[in-house]
């Protein structure tokens, strides 16, 4: 840059040396080169006795990074950005106390009461829920486990009685089955996403629930709800991962083909983690 492109009208200068500022304003004509803007910031403050050499940077607006002032050239680009006021700092020569970019972090910004939380690395997670044996459930049914690590929260839905359609060795018989008929909102199971309304339950923890009642599936998900693995078969199969083939995802005959909207009693269970029973109505509501 040309001595003829330095600006002609007055400049506002803030300039911190340690944690003292001084804030001025002068012509470029009165300050014409490095060595003479040099000297006025050693003057203005009052570093002449100095047994070090200084450095000088300046805040490059646009980038927001500090670049040094050490030549005629980089001071008058320095004294262009000034609109209107230049940033200069002063260190002893060679220090590293001034960082390399005067960006703010976001949370700076904050006060202490509005401090951002600190987020735990992934390997401090704790894992909530998984679809596990993929490759070993037939394709129409999901395995989930469910991880529950506190035990005022419980896993977050409801069961009920219901119909479903099987094939047996005499073709398809009516049975009756288990069914999610409700997800409590903000639960555990709704919150995993793996679990929905009319999803039909068909093991608990590896043990088949076929012709067990509805007390004595609620019993076994109490049981095991710290550590609960339930087998669905899911109402909408379209979100259902599908596994490598393998000769072990044909569907078992003691597996349900599909369920009936004609559910005989609308009995619900709700899996808490306390297993003792405290009420029961007509239709036989629990509070487990």
């Amino acid at each position: 840059m040309r001595k003829s492109d330095m600006p002609s009208s007055l400049v506002e200068i803030k300039s911190k040396f340690n944690a003292e500022f001084r804030r001025v304003a002068l012509y470029p004509d009165d300050v014409p080169t490095f060595a003479a803007f040099q000297n006025y910031l050693v003057n203005l403050h009052k570093l002449q006795n100095i047994d070090y050499e200084i450095d000088i940077f300046y805040n490059d607006p646009i980038d927001s990074e500090l670049l040094p002032i050490n030549n005629d050239n980089n001071y008058l680009k320095a004294l262009s950005t000034a609109k209107p006021l230049l940033r200069v700092f002063l260190q002893p020569k060679g220090a590293n106390s001034i960082p390399l970019s005067t960006k703010k972090h976001p949370s700076s910004t904050l006060s202490s009461k509005e401090a951002r939380p600190v987020i735990s690395k992934p390997a401090d997670f704790r894992q909530i829920a998984a679809i596990i044996d993929v490759n070993v459930v037939p394709e129409t049914h999901r395995r989930v486990k469910l991880l529950k690590h506190t035990i005022d929260k419980p896993l977050g839905f409801f069961i009920r009685d219901g119909i479903s359609i099987r094939l047996t060795n005499k073709g398809l018989e009516k049975a009756p089955g288990i069914f999610i008929s409700r997800l409590v909102p903000g639960g555990l199971a709704e919150m995993t996403g793996l679990l929905s309304v009319n999803d039909e339950v068909l093991e608990v923890n590896g043990i088949d629930v076929y012709n067990k009642t509805l007390d004595q599936v609620t019993d076994m998900m109490v049981a095991n709800s710290s550590n609960l693995i339930i087998t669905v078969k899911p109402a909408n199969q379209r979100n259902n991962p599908v596994p490598k083939p393998s000769s072990s995802s044909v569907a078992q005959s003691r597996f349900s083909l599909m369920s009936t909207g004609d559910d005989e009693e609308d009995e619900v269970i709700d899996l808490i983690s306390d297993s003792k029973s405290i009420g029961r109505s007509k239709q036989n509501l629990y509070d487990l």
